[in-house]
């Protein structure tokens, strides 16, 4: 998940904040039933209960579309802090649409070429559960990424993002054909 400068995590009570404010406990909205909350965040029913019951964490658009609801800012859901991970990360930026692009690219790839996670995993050295999580777009921080080598020179936030494994990059841009 991708947080704005000033912040280090999500909050620990996420999800019983969500409920909260869902119900209208808190803040100055109405109280939202689970199944009409859901369908306007663009999740399920039983996802939305997992999130609020502290079981899951929301994807960063998801957590972006609750926040819209029910009108929460950063400092009501995130933990004021620094963030130590190697990529400083911001939400609905340039980057996190790329690394969805490269995500879905290598999944469309690999069904194009008829290939299962476990035939790629065998061909890659990557983890089948691994890969899966890359083409979900849930480990934005795999090795398998890196920053594109050509963009030293440019801003952080604007550099592009590739993968590292030849194989998986040239499945992702079209290139692989096969045997």
């Amino acid at each position: 998940m991708r947080l704005p400068a000033g912040f280090c995590g999500l909050r620990a009570d996420l999800g019983a904040i969500i409920r909260r404010y869902r119900r209208g406990e808190e803040g100055t909205g109405e109280p939202i039933a689970p199944k009409v909350f859901a369908m306007r965040a663009g999740i399920s029913r039983v996802a939305l209960s997992r999130i609020e019951n502290g079981k899951a964490w929301p994807r960063s658009g998801t957590l972006n579309c609750i926040m819209a609801i029910l009108e929460l800012d950063w400092p009501q859901v995130a933990d004021v802090g620094v963030n130590a991970g190697p990529y400083p990360r911001t939400p609905n930026t340039d980057q996190d649409g790329r690394l969805a692009n490269l995500s879905d690219a290598l999944r469309w790839g690999r069904r194009r070429l008829g290939w299962t996670l476990a035939e790629l995993a065998g061909r890659s050295g990557v983890s089948a559960s691994q890969l899966s999580r890359i083409e979900r777009g849930q480990a934005p921080r795999s090795a398998v990424f890196v920053r594109h080598p050509d963009d030293g020179h440019v801003a952080l936030e604007d550099q592009r993002i590739v993968f590292a494994h030849p194989l998986l990059a040239d499945i992702a841009s079209g290139r692989y054909a096969h045997e």
